[in-house]
């Protein structure tokens, strides 16, 4: 996991997001996990997300190309880049001691 390069990704994918259309100035984020190998514990990062306020739902793979995948969304909140990364990176250290990494993540005006 490089946090860094994580980042800056984020950043690049939201200042593009910005510069095609605004953005709402509040809005829920949802986050999505998918697990590095069957040992991933899909409860108990579900349960800790839950804890920390955070909804919680698991999707099933539609197909053989698709993964299992737990999305995690935020409360309502301002949607700023500082906003966005502080509760990707937290979520992205929580995911990874229960065997996630994050996969992506959007966002729907509040």
């Amino acid at each position: 996991m490089d946090l860094k390069q994580q980042q800056a990704e984020t950043a690049k994918i939201f200042r593009e997001i910005a510069a095609m259309e605004p953005l709402p100035a509040r809005a829920r984020i949802a986050f999505q996990f998918l697990a590095e190998d069957g040992a991933a514990d899909w409860d108990a990062f579900a349960e800790v997300a839950a804890a920390a306020g955070y909804a919680v739902e698991g999707f099933e793979a539609q197909d053989d190309e698709d993964e299992d995948c737990l999305e995690i969304t935020t409360p309502d909140l301002d949607l700023t880049l500082e906003t966005l990364w502080a509760h990707e990176e937290k979520l992205t250290l929580l995911g990874a001691v229960h065997g996630f990494y994050a996969d992506g993540w959007g966002f729907v005006g509040a």
